[in-house]
């Protein structure tokens, strides 16, 4: 007979091997862990790429321009927390550039038609983001169709309503206190950059440090396992893409705020921009490895690079073509790095054996 061992517990946090990469790392020193730390060397690339920049354009690295890089960086940051907990789940969500839209053109309009004050339009715009979530969450979780299908639909849906409910034309004259909700500035930073940093912190704390953070890791890195556990796979996941539409609905209310109108054709290629801050930031794109730090930097080096193309006069057409080349690297990186731990937990079980 086969012993009886229990129930099998998933891997904390995330993937076979993890045991035998932290004793490795630890046998390296601080020195070690950082050379071999993705997340080091992102930072230095960040760091070489600005300075190549400044020496073409002076004005690169001013406080003007940092805190404009911040900013714009916010607005995919914001969604990108999110797409974190997505992505180490084991999902994907492609309608974020579209819900961004939808969101900030239904709070728009919401207060430009129809006449709402301006608390009641911003929770309404967020609140459509949220629906628009659910909506992917219940599709996915109960008709059981994968989140890249239901996504990438949604993308299409979102979009169009986005050019119905407009006719195409943006909407302008919104109450100048509501342009002050992202656009208000302490000490010369927009309020944008403190929300970002505020829900980032309160991100990896929840990633991190929380149950539902280990339900997540675990359900990404083995859901058979997890479910075995006892976690609720179902609720995990609607959990996870409402959360990822809230977010988009938030930053596209705070974007229109910044624009002080509503814009349909705002978040074009945003999804593009949001899933290569993620996976550049270390989160695996087959789930179960991520954290928040790591996508902040991402984020940073994507906002830096739209800028620093700008700052020494490239084509902004050629932006996306960097950015697609960078989300190849990374998800072969990433596919590297994952045969590695494979093949660290291989060596690791057999010195057991």
């Amino acid at each position: 007979m086969t012993p009886d061992h229990g129930p099998v517990t998933p891997a904390e946090p995330g993937t076979e091997g993890a045991p035998v990469a932290r004793a490795d790392a630890r046998r390296g020193g601080l020195v070690g862990r950082l050379i071999k730390s993705s997340q080091a060397t992102l930072l230095l690339f960040i760091l070489v790429f600005a300075a190549m920049v400044a020496v073409r354009n002076e004005n690169f690295l001013t406080f003007a321009n940092v805190v404009n890089i911040l900013r714009d960086g916010s607005y995919i940051f914001i969604i990108a927390a999110a797409a974190t907990f997505v992505l180490v789940g084991g999902g994907l969500d492609l309608s974020v550039g579209s819900v961004f839209a939808l969101s900030s053109v239904s709070c728009a309009l919401f207060m430009s038609a129809g006449g709402w004050p301006v608390p009641l339009a911003v929770l309404a715009g967020i609140g459509v983001g949220t629906l628009c979530g659910l909506v992917n969450a219940l599709v996915i979780v109960y008709a059981r169709i994968p989140p890249l299908v239901t996504t990438l639909g949604m993308l299409y849906i979102a979009r169009g309503l986005t050019w119905v409910i407009t006719g195409g034309r943006g909407t302008q004259s919104l109450p100048d206190i509501f342009g002050s909700i992202a656009s208000f500035r302490v000490s010369g930073v927009p309020m944008v950059v403190f929300y970002a940093a505020v829900i980032g912190i309160v991100a990896h704390v929840v990633l991190e440090n929380m149950r539902y953070g280990y339900d997540v890791r675990s359900t990404g890195g083995n859901r058979e396992a997890a479910r075995a556990t006892g976690i609720n796979i179902k609720r995990t996941t609607i959990i996870l893409f409402i959360v990822s539409g809230t977010s988009a609905g938030l930053a596209g209310v705070l974007m229109a705020s910044r624009l002080t109108s509503g814009q349909p054709s705002i978040g074009q290629g945003l999804e593009l921009q949001v899933i290569t801050a993620v996976i550049v930031g270390g989160t695996s794109l087959f789930g179960g490895i991520g954290n928040i730090a790591g996508t902040l930097l991402g984020t940073l080096m994507i906002a830096t690079l739209n800028n620093g193309l700008v700052a020494i006069q490239i084509d902004p057409l050629w932006q996306n073509v960097v950015i697609g080349i960078v989300l190849m690297l990374a998800v072969g990186i990433d596919q590297v790095r994952r045969a590695r731990m494979w093949r660290q937990a291989t060596r690791g079980s057999a010195r057991d054996a």
